[in-house]
Formats: C-alpha cells, structure tokens, sequence
C-alpha cells in the first residue's frame, strides 16, 4: 500500500480507464495489470489513518474497536475552511489507534495458520502505549510500524561516523542506511551517478523487504506481508536519476512535479523487486524455490492524491469526493485471476480482512458478537472478474472538520438498477447532494431534484446503517454548539 498516491497516478491504463496522464511511468505496474486483475473503482476512507484502521480492523470508524476518523483530532480548523468560531458544530472525540480489544486481520490470520510481518508506515498504533503497537497486535515481524504518520526524511545522513534514517520508523531501517557501493549498484542494476551518494528510504525499504519475504518464505508457515510505502507522502524527495529520469523525458516539467514523478518510480521499482523475491526468495538464481504460483500480490494507495491533480475526479485527499476515496487497485496472482482482465466492482478498505479469511480457508474467524466484519469478501471476484454479484452499499461517516477539505457529512455509494449513485448530506448546511458516478464520475451534476427517488432510497440505507443495533456500533456525530448534543442520524428524505 503506497501512501497518499492518486487513483490515476500510474500507468496501468486497465486500473485508471485510460486516465493517467502520459508524466507517470510504472512499467512494473503495466505488467501487474497485463497479469491480474484491475478494480476501476475500489474506495479507501479520505486519509490515511482511517484506512489503515479499516484495514487492518475490517470495520468502519463507527465501531468502539475502530474509533478513528482522521489523522490528529476532529477539529482541524484553518487552511482555509470553515472558521471555528463560525462553524455549528464541533467534532467529537476520536482515537488515534485501532483499540488493542480489537481482533486484527494478523491475528486472525495467525489463528488460520500464517506468519505475518508488517513493514513501513503503520500509523494507528503505538500513540498511548506500546499495546496497539503492530508486534502486540498479530505481527509476528515489524519494521517500522508505530504512531509515526510519514517520514521526517527521505535521505540517510551521517551523524557520530554511523549513517541512518533520521527520525524514521525507530531506526528499524538504519542497517540498510549505507551510502550506495559498487556492489549494490552492480546488484540492482542502478546507475553509476548514485556511487557513494546517500541512501533513498525507498530502497532501504525495499531491502527490507527482500529480506523479509526470504526469511518468511523459507518457514514452515503460509505468510501475509504488509508492506506499507512511506512514498508518496512528503516530504516528496525521488532518488536522484529517477528524477533526473522524469526531467529528461517530459519537456517543461517542474522541479516539484519531478520529484512527485520520480517518487512514484521508486515504488514501481520496489514493486518489480518483490516479484523477483517471489520468484527466487533465497537470491540465488535458481527459482526453485519460487513462491509465485501461492502468492497473491494486492496494490493499492490509501487514500485520493494530495501532490497532484486527480482529473476527471473532483477533489483530493481528505474528501469525500471521488479524488479523496477513489484509489487504485491490482491484484495479481498468475494461474488463478484471469490475465488482462478488469472489473468496475465495488471494494472498499473493509473488505481486505474478510477476502484474506476466505483465501486462508477460515478454519478460524472473528466472532461476530465480539467483532463483526464490516466488509464483504471479494475473493470471488479475484477468481472470476465477470461476477455479477454487485456489493452491498458503502457507507462514510465524517463527523468533525478537516481544514477546507472536510466537515461533517454522511456519504454513501449505491448499486440502483444497475446504475451507481452517490448521495452526501453535509451537517453545516443540512443539505443533500446526489451523482450518478456511472454517467458523472466527476461529480459535476448534483441530482437531487431530478431524482427524488434514488435519493430517498439511498437516505433510508443510510439511516439504517447509522442506526443498527450492536454492541460495537456507536457512531459518533458533530456536536451541536448550541445543545450541547450530537446531531444524530440526518433525517431520511
């Protein structure tokens, strides 16, 4: 999972239906895509933390194991938004980490037989204490996972004659943190100009990587690997010859837009090493050890792009328009998911748990009284992509503020006769606006007078999601300044 990367920020034309602009080169992406399986419309929560927590819960932020919502707090005024002292409401409290109560995907995966590892950014742990940490929390392996949202640098320096990472996930990445030699270059095939330059923190990564996945898979146990990028999240540095690469091949470009473009090429060379470390987990040449024919590769992002336009979709990061929640999605697992193939089903950060369950045989799952899934398997589609089966709705609570991107709003995304519509009430001016994203994926037509129907149906699913009864169901809305109260549900058309 890259972090803050765009839906159509990629080259694989399958994934972004034809989209992406001609800047972005991800030649191992392309042949993800050329292999697998694209998901045109596959949706994450609006940032980063968020996601990571459906993820890694299966459960939306309105469940009492899952109580986050945005990165920080619920109050983010300034930026340009609504002023606090003017807004009607205020955000309620939240968490920052995935309640350590919570049955994780690792632990339920390790209940089914798998050794697992998490490496990079992991965000929703470690912010009260080292319980929600990822090694207390299922992760057999972790390098580089606690509270830290990004890295504070891209680069390693030298300090006291030892070069390291400064400040980035613990120092667990500091041991790959030497300057590039000859035999690294000669190795990865990198170019001279890198000789005796400092260290990128997507190669350490990527080394971090390698070595993981040969130590996993010379075990006695299946694995599953969550190898979380801290591209593309600035600060947005790229190795030096990638940016030199997009500098040379696009006339005109900007030194900003260079650097965004040669971020995302490191990730696709990461990329391309985690295939060749399945192929040949031990390095030696020889693939009979390979793991590829087992092995299901998932790519995604975890939330709209931030450092680049989005177009056609409307928005960025940290809304609940398409550009904020729509990202991409591959999978790849050559011999089960049909080459060259692409589907327009639904899938959200959800139901990776529950699609990992099914994959692993769920001798074991969550129970449902002490933690429910939110999400719906889409293991089905992965193996026939012409599936019928629609998803159930998505559903996004946002209660408090997030600068000029975000205030509190109610969203969801339907299947109506075959059409797909999404309908947003927004708390501040109690109004509803309604797209058809399979005419307007852009978000240019708001419906809501035109289609009272879809609307009110669309309004009373999601009345009754916000109103279900379970122990863990307790969502949290804006604070009324005025009562005191929250709002509650809005009112079905």
């Amino acid at each position: 999972m890259v972090d803050d990367l765009g839906w159509n920020h990629i080259s694989a034309n399958q994934a972004t239906m034809g989209t992406a602009k001609k800047i972005y080169q991800t030649p191992t992406l392309e042949k993800l895509a050329a292999g697998g399986l694209s998901f045109t419309h596959a949706y994450a929560q609006p940032n980063c933390a968020p996601t990571r927590a459906a993820m890694l819960s299966g459960q939306y932020p309105a469940r009492v194991n899952n109580n986050v919502y945005v990165v920080n707090n619920l109050n983010r005024f300034g930026g340009g938004g609504i002023k606090k002292e003017a807004a009607r409401f205020k955000g309620p409290e939240q968490s920052e980490d995935v309640a350590a109560a919570a049955i994780t995907v690792a632990e339920a995966l390790k209940q089914n037989g798998y050794a697992t590892a998490h490496i990079g950014k992991f965000h929703v742990g470690g912010h009260r204490g080292d319980e929600t940490m990822p090694e207390n929390v299922g992760f057999d392996i972790n390098l580089g996972g606690f509270s830290q949202g990004h890295q504070p640098t891209c680069f390693a320096s030298k300090k006291n004659g030892e070069w390291k990472f400064k400040g980035v996930g613990l120092g667990h990445f500091d041991r790959y943190a030497a300057p590039y030699d000859d035999a690294y270059l000669t190795k990865r095939g990198l170019p001279d100009s890198l000789l005796a330059t400092p260290k990128h923190i997507s190669d350490a990564l990527g080394d971090a990587m390698q070595d993981t996945l040969k130590t996993l898979a010379g075990g006695d146990k299946p694995f599953y690997l969550q190898f979380h990028t801290y591209a593309v999240h600035g600060p947005v540095r790229a190795r030096p010859d990638l940016k030199q690469a997009a500098i040379d091949r696009v006339a005109g470009i900007n030194k900003k837009m260079a650097e965004y473009v040669g971020f995302i090429a490191g990730v696709d060379e990461n990329l391309a090493r985690m295939l060749a470390a399945i192929e040949d987990p031990n390095g030696d040449g020889n693939h009979d050890d390979s793991i590829a024919a087992n092995t299901l590769i998932l790519f995604t992002s975890d939330n709209g792009g931030t450092h680049a336009d989005n177009e056609p979709l409307r928005g960025e990061k940290g809304m609940l328009t398409e550009g904020g929640i729509r990202v991409p999605l591959i999978a790849y697992w050559p011999g089960v998911i049909p080459a060259d193939s692409v589907t327009d089903h639904n899938v959200h950060s959800v139901d990776y748990y529950p699609t990992y369950l099914e994959l692993a045989g769920k001798e074991w799952v969550p129970p449902t009284e002490e933690h429910p899934l939110d999400g719906e398997s889409f293991a089905s589609v992965l193996r026939n992509p012409n599936t019928q089966r629609p998803r159930s709705t998505i559903f996004y609570l946002f209660p408090g503020y997030m600068d000029k991107r975000a205030e509190p709003a109610v969203s969801a995304i339907a299947e109506i006769n075959d059409r797909r519509y999404k309908l947003m009430y927004v708390y501040e001016t109690e109004s509803w606006e309604l797209y058809c994203l399979s005419d307007d994926q852009g978000e240019s037509k708001n419906l809501i007078q035109t289609r009272p129907e879809i609307a009110s149906t669309i309004s009373k699913q999601i009345d009754n999601w916000l109103t279900q009864r379970h122990s863990t169901w307790q969502p949290k809305y804006p604070i009324d300044k005025q009562t005191g109260k929250p709002a509650g549900p809005p009112q079905p058309l």
